[in-house]
């Protein structure tokens, strides 16, 4: 899918575009909307003449397509994998400086074997935690034995139902996600019988917190509504989430409810917790030149902060790859969608979010046995591995 000029112009303010015979503003494009791409605008207020508008979930095909005129001075790529996809890394201007980011974090955007930085982290989160009203759940111990109840999903959202899928992976199998993380080019490893196993726990899982009719409803629930299932509604209990949420739900409770830490995701047998990351990265688009380099340096670089992104920080649902964020060790794992390219891609309908949308119809609206429909996603996954996208 292209993007427009019209389409750009329609997104600029006139106050922008009016400033334009004075100096050019700097064209950020960014996925966020609402109050993340609120606090965003306050964020680089002070940095100069900076023009941030939202691609949404069409980033990819604005940074993919072939009018090479509407293409930002610097995205903020939401997704690894667009990162490595060959025609974006093209257009990307490698970093002067290596950012003074920890290692971990580091290596994610440095292509193998190059030593060119194409980008650097601006914002991170932490996918492994579960959220719950004051009283109202106890702390799983053992993901083998996790019966959960009064469950919110908002499995419209696919990104929802693929971190389901790599937490319940890392802790069950740690060396079959690393195996897929860093063998894309190698379809086979998804033929690992790990993930068809690993598939009928989530799938058992998701069975016994979803009667059918809860399920058609989940299906029709986006992330945010899944929030406000239990802190709002109190309809259900608890909610896997990022720690994102926590801006969602003090802004929809106003601290009526009582919001306790949330808990990590159980562990598996004697393996160790898992810890699936993801964020968001600042690259530099050829077009901008050295402005846009040495806009990403002070976004995030740690010693020009802002005062607007520390309180963003201290108000919750924004992490850095720094000592107040997420460091590497442990069962520390980058999030497996967003790192995928090709046919298991994620996306609206497509790729690993489909196929998880089909297990989570199955286990919960059409009440499969939760191993015969793993079975079925497990072929799905390995065939879209191989013959392009589902």
């Amino acid at each position: 899918m292209s993007v427009s000029r019209r389409t750009l112009l329609a997104a600029i303010p006139a106050t922008a575009l009016a400033g334009c015979a004075r100096e050019r503003p700097l064209q950020v494009a960014v996925v966020w909307s609402g109050e993340e791409l609120r606090r965003f605008h306050e964020v680089v207020s002070g940095y100069g003449a900076v023009n941030v508008y939202s691609a949404g979930d069409n980033i990819g095909a604005l940074l993919r397509g072939p009018a090479q005129e509407v293409l930002p001075d610097v995205a903020v790529i939401p997704r690894l994998g667009l990162l490595h996809d060959p025609l974006i890394q093209g257009r990307i201007r490698r970093l002067t400086t290596r950012s003074g980011q920890p290692e971990f974090w580091r290596e994610l955007v440095t292509p193998y074997g190059s030593g060119e930085q194409l980008g650097a982290w601006f914002k991170i989160a932490n996918k492994s935690l579960i959220w719950y009203r004051d009283g109202q759940a106890a702390q799983p111990t053992n993901l083998a034995a996790w019966q959960p109840s009064r469950l919110a999903i908002g499995a419209a959202d696919g990104w929802v139902l693929s971190d389901w899928f790599e937490n319940v992976l890392l802790a069950y199998a740690p060396e079959v996600y690393r195996r897929l993380y860093h063998s894309l080019d190698s379809p086979d490893q998804w033929r690992a019988p790990e993930i068809a196993e690993v598939l009928a726990l989530l799938g058992g899982i998701w069975r016994s917190a979803f009667t059918p009719e809860q399920g058609r409803r989940a299906l029709t629930m986006q992330f945010h509504d899944s929030i406000l299932d239990v802190f709002v509604y109190r309809t259900a209990d608890l909610v896997a989430a990022p720690d994102f949420a926590l801006p969602v739900i003090k802004r929809y409770t106003g601290g009526r409810v009582g919001v306790p830490a949330p808990f990590p995701f159980p562990a598996y047998a004697g393996n160790p917790r898992p810890l699936v990351v993801g964020g968001d990265v600042a690259v530099a688009m050829n077009d901008g030149a050295e402005k846009a380099v040495d806009f990403v340096n002070w976004l995030t670089d740690p010693l020009t902060q802002p005062y607007a992104l520390t309180r963003w920080v201290q108000d919750g649902g924004f992490l850095m790859p720094f000592p107040q964020g997420l460091k590497s060790g442990g069962n520390l794992q980058y999030d497996l969608s967003d790192r995928l390219i090709g046919g298991l891609e994620g996306g609206d309908g497509r790729g690993l979010w489909r196929v998880l949308t089909e297990l989570f119809t199955n286990v919960t609206v059409n009440q499969t046995d939760p191993a015969t429909a793993a079975s079925t996603a497990h072929d799905r996954l390995v065939a879209g591995s191989r013959e392009g996208a589902l």
